[in-house]
């Protein structure tokens, strides 16, 4: 059996992060889901977890107020490498904007645009288990 994920989910939608977390810890992939309602609470809790985070799967809302998930993606990129290591994200988004697909493809820490909603048989797929 595969060893359990550590998740980390950044959405502003209360609902979307509670169906998320519910949907992934019944799916089996993880024990450890961690939500932040903001993207910049987030980035704190990264830097302060740094020395003991486990490797993390971040599920990353693209649109969100305050600090959108490209805004993330720019602060993510400033921290230490050790950290970044560390971390796989995945974007999600429902959004058509050719542009926005676009600059998801060519980040170098976004592994993929995952389609909202997330359905789980496809995440598993992207993360390959």
């Amino acid at each position: 059996m595969e060893p359990l994920l550590n998740f980390f989910l950044i959405d502003d939608s209360a609902f979307d992060l509670f169906i998320y977390e519910k949907l992934l810890i019944k799916s089996g992939i993880t024990n450890s889901v961690k939500t932040f309602n903001s993207a910049r609470d987030a980035l704190k809790y990264l830097v302060t977890q740094a020395d003991t985070l486990p490797d993390t799967v971040i599920l990353l809302d693209l649109q969100m107020p305050d600090m959108n998930g490209f805004e993330f993606i720019d602060e993510f990129d400033q921290l230490s490498d050790g950290l970044r290591q560390k971390v796989r994200i995945f974007m999600l988004s429902s959004t058509i904007d050719t542009r926005d697909i676009e600059k998801a493809k060519a980040s170098q820490h976004i592994i993929d645009l995952l389609p909202k909603p997330l359905e789980i048989p496809f995440l598993k797929k992207k993360l390959a288990i």
